[in-house]
């Protein structure tokens, strides 16, 4: 648990995302998904936490979708749709990875 947290901690400050809490369990179909209750909630598979870069992918994942809740729509993102802003931040995170 300790790398999920790790992992999840770096990418809060970068994403500028504060209370999360994160949830581990076993599914059998769900990879992660987000409960943007308040606090909002993190829950990832726990058959998929063993490889770091699937946990630093799904955490990514998770709270762009929670970032992207907090805040009202940015001034200068040129008319993007959500999924636009979404895919633009993934790839920022992700890029040159896979």
């Amino acid at each position: 648990m300790d790398k999920v947290e790790k992992i999840s901690e770096r990418y809060k400050i970068y994403l500028g995302v504060k209370d999360v809490k994160l949830v581990v369990r076993p599914y059998k179909t769900r990879t992660a998904f987000t409960k943007l209750s308040s606090p909002s909630t993190i829950y990832l598979n726990e058959h998929l936490i063993d490889d770091e870069e699937v946990v630093k992918y799904l955490i990514i994942r998770e709270l762009i979708h929670i970032s992207l809740h907090m805040y009202p729509p940015m001034r200068y993102t040129g008319g993007l749709s959500y999924a636009e802003k979404f895919d633009n931040i993934l790839h920022f995170y992700t890029k040159g990875e896979g």
